[in-house]
């Protein structure tokens, strides 16, 4: 549409678009020249003023258009404009700019682009939308789209309406043009959105009042996004531009290239959803954690993000959004002295009520504890002890020759074996006195400046009696202020000793997985008693004590058996409780380490020198087993669907068939602990903490340390590979495994035929595109037949097919116990098959539905929801009940008739009907999805036409009437199951792994699972 301004802004122009106006009031009460030459004139001598005076002054036509904010932005149409080439910067948004450019500081075109996928050019010109702006004017303000991330049309709508405004006054012209207008009029400025606070604003940002009402700037949101001071302004109490950028260099390195404005915007779009701190004192990760009520809101979609929950729930309400120790850290000599005070404080509890020991029949374990006064540490201890295992403990405490009210002991812990040495004997030789006294199949030495955390006794019993192999067992040892003492320890070749992870926090990834290590520490030490007697126990050439564990561990690895650290088992130290000052207890080290070099010569030989560098390598004895780096888009928790249950999968067989894993969420992690540790093998480090940004620096800290990368999905790939290069890790030099999870661009391909999009699309090219540096993997998968087709069909080498595994697991309800339509999708961002199915099926399959029986049965929707994505359109829907995700589905799956699967576009293979047909609950789905399976409409499921809502509904109709056809298609689906084993799946990722590591001459695995 290239017309000038001068004709679209003519009354009789035909073409109307809803930013080309002239608003003749606005404008001369704007413009005090143009409102004395126009004094007296007929109404249209202002659009006369305007075109032949105005535009060339820089005068903007209405409140809509900002002209010299357009002329600041773009700097090549104001030289146009010098050069005569245009009337002004409004002249040139008519006849071009109104296709790309933005024409105000409130509204952002690039961002409405990027957010909704309608709003191609070609979409708007089939639709008569002059441009994305036309569109927001016309009807994107009112359906609540952002085109700033300062404005939300909702927010001020209802901020506006408790000011007092008439909820007509809004819905004329839509909050966006209310807001323009309002600022116009020089009224009060209200809040844009819960992300900005206009009246702190000012108050609290150095020359932004003197700005404004000189009238450089029309508003405070004028004020901070057009500022060229960016970096130096806050927008709301709870945000620091400063901290923010110092806080995260990969933000700072994008402003600095210009992809952001400022750090706040950063963290509108993205690193709120990320849970990035806004501030020193909020925690955001925190925050949703510790609040229940925040989490729920979240995955209901209530509140967009964790910040935005914050400002308009959580402050008012008071939750908790940092950690204490973060407001004030308690050093560790403190925190040595709460924990005295603590042990002194129970005193008067066990002066009434007996710890008893008593045993009726054999023990389960005994415990060996060596006393050396201390008595109130003693009782603390022995008081974690008895309540942290119900089982028989046979206790045997060691005095030695205690002045304090140790003595009088046996009156308070009944049932121990009291062993008494004359004199001071010291640790070692107690020890050994105590371990003639050991019935029990196993013994934990316990030092007696200890407090068990949950679980620890049962915990390392059932570790050392998990395999006869496993010899000594040692847990995560926490100092008294929170950090770590050791997460295992390692032995160098010089001698000397590392408590690894010594000062992170109990819940750092590297302290979280269960390995074989050098020693663990006597504080807590788990051993097989016959071997403990075989050995004779501590070597007393160690006494009094230091270093007697180091080489008692060396000693169990040398007869064959396996010292193994489970972070499961922890303990609470008063790190040297018992020692009289530290500094004796570093000399008896010193002392120690001579003679264990002296001893272990040999062993020493085949240690590692002390190193950073050395650290990953030397913190476990892995018996040469390989490593393996998977890469995925988050940590791959079964919980958020979408190819995280199959990649969750690929973790459990590669942890089964014998390797190491390391996983690394390549966008971050931000899940609650108890999944991040509980959905994956415990012998699985976890990298929650990291995410790209960091992948660096950590390939830097682990040369040479992984035998193979898995890399999860092929955009990842793309983002990583040069990193990895130039980390040395080159795929020519180690090999890389690459799981598509889905060929993307089958699924954009259905996306834009079923948008209706341009019939030029080049399949093949595009193809090539999103696999162009997947030829250097030295193995790659795919998840179905045809995908595996599509790969080779582009030459690429080496690709199999990796299915899906889902064992049958048939809920008993039967047809007539059931009711209603489940659906379980997750939905990670807005252009997702899943929401785009629920859409559909509110919009097209439910009118069908219902024609076909009278009222159609209740929807429920299960399934994680990404923080971004809007789901409001259903929240109070009639027929649809959107529950969030669930962790545990089996009574949706026992208590519903019919699982609809209404997806569009999709790649890969859809999990979820897998998942329903091991349950036992038969599907409707579209035949795209048939076709990724495999399966047969009207045998294994019922399946209707992509985009024929009525074929959908009719099919939804039978199965949910049909008794029969319910239990044919039950039974048949429970039987492709059987097709897909775990031992399969497996059995195939041993193989590629193999293949990948040793090269050809295994036989190519064809299909796994899936076919």
């Amino acid at each position: 549409m290239p017309l000038p301004a001068r004709q679209l802004l003519d009354p009789a122009c035909e073409i109307k678009p809803a930013w080309a106006v002239f608003d003749r009031d606005w404008y001369l009460a704007r413009h005090a020249e143009a409102r004395h030459a126009c004094a007296g004139q007929p109404p249209q001598a202002a659009l006369v003023y305007y075109l032949r005076i105005g535009a060339a002054r820089g005068h903007s036509p209405s409140p809509l258009f900002d002209e010299m904010f357009y002329l600041a932005r773009n700097v090549e149409v104001a030289e146009l404009i010098r050069a005569g080439h245009y009337a002004s910067g409004f002249d040139h948004f008519c006849r071009h700019g109104h296709r790309a450019l933005s024409p105000h500081w409130l509204f952002d075109d690039a961002l409405y682009a990027s957010l909704y996928e309608d709003m191609t050019l070609e979409n708007l010109d089939h639709h008569r939308c002059y441009g994305r702006y036309d569109h927001y004017l016309k009807s994107g303000q009112r359906e609540k789209r952002m085109a700033q991330f300062l404005f939300d049309g909702g927010y001020y709508r209802m901020r506006a309406i408790e000011a007092g405004v008439a909820e007509a006054e809004l819905d004329g012209n839509g909050p966006y043009v209310h807001f323009l207008y309002r600022l116009g009029a020089g009224q009060p400025e209200l809040p844009p959105s819960i992300y900005f606070e206009p009246a702190w604003y000012v108050e609290h940002n150095h020359g932004a009042r003197a700005a404004i009402d000189g009238g450089a700037f029309h508003a405070a949101l004028h004020h901070y996004l057009c500022s060229d001071e960016p970096d130096q302004l806050d927008p709301v109490p709870q945000f620091s531009e400063i901290f923010y950028r110092q806080n995260n260099p990969d933000v700072a390195a994008s402003i600095e290239h210009g992809y952001y404005r400022s750090g706040y915007q950063h963290f509108i779009q993205q690193g709120a959803f990320e849970l990035r701190r806004p501030c020193p004192d909020i925690d955001l990760i925190y925050y949703r954690d510790m609040n229940a009520r925040v989490r729920n809101d979240l995955n209901l979609g209530d509140v967009r993000d964790a910040f935005a929950h914050l400002r308009l729930i959580g402050l008012k309400e008071k939750l908790a959004h940092n950690p204490p120790e973060t407001l004030a850290v308690m050093t560790e000599p403190a925190a040595k002295q709460e924990f005295m005070q603590k042990a002194r404080q129970n005193l008067a509890v066990f002066a009434r009520a007996r710890l008893d020991f008593t045993m009726a029949g054999a023990p389960a374990l005994s415990v060996l504890m060596v006393l050396f006064n201390k008595f109130e540490l003693t009782m603390l201890a022995l008081a974690s002890l008895r309540t942290n295992f119900s089982g028989a403990i046979e206790l045997i405490l060691v005095d030695n020759d205690s002045s304090d009210d140790t003595r009088r002991i046996g009156q308070y812990v009944l049932g121990a074996k009291i062993v008494r040495s004359a004199n001071n004997i010291g640790f070692l030789r107690a020890c050994n006195l105590g371990l003639q006294q050991v019935t029990g199949p196993a013994l934990l030495y316990l030092n007696n400046d200890v407090e068990l955390g949950f679980g620890a006794i049962e915990t390392a019993l059932a570790r050392l009696n998990a395999q006869a192999t496993i010899g000594a067992v040692g847990g995560k040892i926490v100092r008294t202020h929170g950090a770590l003492q050791e997460a295992g320890s390692i032995i160098w070749n010089d001698g000397t000793t590392t408590g690894y992870m010594r000062d992170a926090s109990p819940l750092a990834p590297e302290a979280n997985f269960v390995r074989d290590v050098d020693y663990c520490s006597a504080v807590f030490l788990l051993v097989r008693t016959a071997l403990l007697q075989r050995l004779g126990g501590f070597d007393e050439a160690f006494s009094p004590a230091y270093y007697e564990e180091v080489d008692l561990c060396v000693r169990i690895a040398q007869a064959g058996f396996r010292v193994v650290y489970d972070p499961g088992v922890l303990i609470h130290h008063l790190e040297f409780g018992s020692a009289t000052h530290t500094e004796a207890s570093m000399a008896l080290m010193r002392r120690g380490r001579r003679i264990f070099k002296t001893k272990h010569k040999g062993f020493l030989e085949t240690r590692p020198k002390p190193a950073a560098q050395n650290l990953a390598a030397a913190r476990g004895r892995n018996g040469g087993r390989r490593r393996v780096l998977f890469l995925e888009d988050t940590v791959p928790l079964r919980r958020l669907g979408s190819g995280f249950v199959r990649a969750n999968d690929c973790v459990h067989a590669i942890a089964a068939s014998g390797y190491d894993i390391t996983v690394f969420p390549v966008n971050g992690a931000p899940h609650d602990v108890m999944s991040l540790f509980g959905d994956l093998p415990e012998t699985v480090e976890v990298m929650h903490d990291r995410n790209i940004n960091m992948l660096p620096a950590f390939l830097a800290e682990r040369p040479d340390y992984y035998d193979l990368v898995w890399v999860s999905r092929t955009h990842n790939l793309d983002r990583t590979l040069e990193m990895f290069r130039k980390a040395g890790m080159d795929p020519a030099h180690i090999p890389f495994i690459l799981d598509t999870e889905a060929v993307t661009t089958g699924r954009d391909a259905a996306r834009r035929a079923l948008a209706g999009g341009r019939k030029s699309f080049a399949f093949d090219a595009a193809l090539r595109a999103e696999f162009a540096e997947a030829g250097c993997c030295r193995h790659i998968t795919a998840v179905n037949k045809a995908e595996v087709e599509l790969l080779r069909g582009i030459g690429l080498p080496n690709v199999s097919l990796l299915g899906t595994v889902r064992a049958p697991a048939p809920t008993l309800a039967g047809f007539a116990e059931r009711g209603g339509l489940l659906m379980v999708a997750a939905i990670h961002q807005a252009d997702s098959p899943n929401l785009d199915a629920l859409s559909w099926y509110a919009d097209e399959i439910l009118p069908a539905l219902a024609a076909e029986l009278g009222e159609p049965p209740l929807l429920d929707v299960v399934g994680y929801v990404a923080p971004e994505v809007d789901l409001s359109a259903f929240a109070n829907h009639q027929h649809i009940r959107l529950h969030g995700p669930a962790g545990d589905l089996t009574p949706f799956y026992d208590s519903h008739r019919v699982f609809i699967a209404p997806t569009r576009y999709a790649a890969g293979t859809p999990y979820k009907v897998y998942e329903t047909g091991s349950f036992g609950l038969p599907c409707v789905a579209t035949d795209l999805l048939a076709r990724q399976l495999g399966w047969r409409n009207g045998r294994d499921l019922l399946t209707a036409p992509v985009n024929d809502a009525a074929a959908f509904a009719a099919q939804i109709a039978r199965l949910y009437r049909s008794e029969a056809t319910w239990t044919t298609l039950r039974k048949n689906a429970l039987k492709r199951l059987t097709e897909n084993t775990a031992e399969l799946f497996q059995k195939a990722v041993a193989t590629i792994l193999r293949e990948a590591l040793y090269g050809a001459g295994h036989q190519r695995l064809t299909v796994v699972a899936g076919d």
